[in-house]
């Protein structure tokens, strides 16, 4: 099965929707871009904010994610 192709944007978007979706999600729990207001090939990286426990449900998101999408650097 192909995956479908997502710019950066759309991949931050998705992993929030797939972090929402998940067990022990809690209000607060996000991805982000960093730097902070960048956004496409202007990402340096990723980074989350929530507690400690939002490390843990961002990989799983990631996984989720991985398995039906595809990044690609616009």
């Amino acid at each position: 099965m192909s995956k479908q192709i997502v710019n950066e944007d759309e991949h931050i978007a998705i992993l929030n929707q797939e972090l929402q979706k998940l067990d022990g999600y809690q209000e607060g729990m996000e991805v982000i871009g960093v730097p902070e207001g960048c956004s496409g090939s202007d990402l340096s990286g990723y980074s989350f904010n929530g507690p400690e426990l939002t490390r843990g449900l961002v990989a799983l998101a990631a996984k989720e994610f991985d398995e039906k999408y595809e990044v690609r650097v616009t």
